[in-house]
């Protein structure tokens, strides 16, 4: 502060560093198939409504499907990706002569692969002068896109020929003539909606591109593969938790749990003898059919919050119960048994991951992460001396005290360990290289999953 000459008084104004409030945990990340839509772009979606208004029915694909059951056991949010297969074949639109309405003479193929090619539209209309037409393209999803050729006739000798002029100035479709032209016999006024466009079923580069868009939201903190039994697949959605939930330089860039269907048909057997993956970041569900369920009630419980014995919202009836030794297995392999249980419906058996921590626990780690990443983001640049430094301390400890307020985090139950530790410091190497660290310990809680009795019987 400059030194004042003359007598008065001198006010400076520090602003306070005040974290921004975390996001609201409970957000699902889903990758699978679909009718429509565009392939591998992460959308964000509040409502079944808005994701089947997207992608289609839910018949024909897993995405939308699965979604539905995730918004009925109450997801907060949802940022899906379409996964795309390669083109299994391309949309075609046949255009009918006007004086032989039952012969086709024009074949237009779109451009865009497989079922995106089926959202296109061609509109023949007459031109001004007698066999001239006008063609139109229509993309249903991207109505900006829309192409207009006209003047067009059906002579090969023409500067106007049709065909010429959508080979080389279209961008949404090319034209190829069925058999000998007729020179007098241009299209008729027709609308036609393009069809046949397929994709082939996606492979693991599909699934990793579409996994890599997820990365671009860090506020999610459930992944799932719709529908997907394959172990394959497994493996890449933990490995993508496993890669965002690891601190870098940059610190962890969204925590999260990746979630597993086993494949329809599978035998317990089947599913015991699949199940490799043993990590904390990974919940794999038995039966099929369930997982999208169990990825919506994971959301709407509080982080803290395990979901064991909670129920499920499902549309259809329950049929394949587990027997008890069943679900011993499945539990003894880190799997998640689906149980019909009277008085309460149907319910997660116990909540844990493929490594059997509970997934409360690491929920509440991964908050923990969050939070602590927030805070200090905003002290990165003002940490140079120890009044930065007992600032940082601060704020952290004051998430960490509000963790405790909820009930997410515990002191032992003698009393003689806190809830939570936390130092902030910088030893003089350190500071010479601009680093401050931060040493955390925290006791998450725990799940009461068992409650043993003893009664005393008195006999008078």
């Amino acid at each position: 502060m400059r030194a004042r000459v003359i007598p008065g008084v001198s006010v400076e104004v520090v602003k306070e560093i005040v974290p921004q409030s975390l996001y609201p945990s409970g957000i699902v990340g889903l990758v699978g198939t679909a009718a429509k839509g565009q392939n591998v772009k992460i959308k964000g979606f509040t409502s079944y409504r808005e994701i089947k208004t997207e992608y289609g029915e839910p018949e024909n694909g897993t995405l939308v499907k699965e979604a539905k059951l995730a918004f009925q056991n109450g997801v907060f949010q949802v940022f899906a990706v379409k996964v795309g297969g390669p083109a299994g074949g391309a949309a075609v639109a046949n255009l009918k002569a006007e004086k032989k309405p039952n012969k086709n003479i024009i074949k237009l193929v779109s451009q865009r692969e497989g079922e995106e090619g089926n959202s296109l539209r061609t509109h023949v209309t007459k031109g001004g002068t007698q066999n001239y037409v006008t063609l139109e393209v229509l993309d249903e999803t991207h109505p900006e896109r829309t192409e207009t050729h006209g003047d067009l006739v059906m002579d090969p000798s023409s500067e106007r020929y049709l065909v010429n002029i959508i080979n080389t100035n279209s961008r949404l479709v090319k034209a190829e003539a069925i058999g000998e032209p007729a020179l007098e016999t241009p299209p008729m006024e027709q609308d036609v909606r393009f069809e046949g466009g397929k994709a082939g079923k996606p492979d693991i580069k599909n699934y990793e591109q579409a996994l890599e868009q997820l990365e671009l939201e860090p506020n999610i903190d459930v992944v799932y593969g719709c529908d997907e039994g394959d172990p394959q697949i497994h493996n890449l959605v933990k490995a993508h938790c496993e890669n965002m939930s690891t601190s870098s330089e940059a610190g962890a860039l969204g925590p999260r749990m990746g979630i597993g269907s086993v494949a329809k048909g599978d035998t317990i057997e089947d599913i015991v003898r699949k199940n490799q993956i043993v990590s904390d970041r990974f919940i794999l569900v038995a039966p099929n059919g369930f997982a999208a369920a169990v990825a919506g009630l994971i959301s709407k419980l509080n982080y803290f919050e395990s979901p064991t014995f909670k129920p499920l919202n499902l549309v259809e009836s329950f049929e394949d119960r587990l027997t008890p030794t069943q679900q011993m297995k499945l539990l003894e392999s880190g799997v998640i048994p689906i149980d019909l249980i009277r008085g309460r419906g149907v319910v997660v058996v116990k909540g844990i991951t493929s490594s059997k921590e509970q997934i409360s626990v690491q929920r509440v780690a991964d908050r923990g992460i969050r939070g602590v990443k927030n805070i200090a983001d905003n002290f990165i640049g003002a940490l140079n001396n120890a009044r930065g430094r007992m600032a940082l301390r601060e704020r952290i400890t004051e998430f960490f005290v509000a963790m405790e307020k909820e009930g997410s985090i515990v002191p032992s139950t003698d009393g003689t360990k806190p809830a939570y530790l936390v130092d902030v410091y910088s030893t003089q190497d350190d500071f010479s290289k601009g680093i401050v660290r931060v040493d955390i310990g925290v006791r998450p809680v725990r799940a009461m999953d068992y409650i043993y009795t003893t009664i005393n019987v008195q006999a008078f």
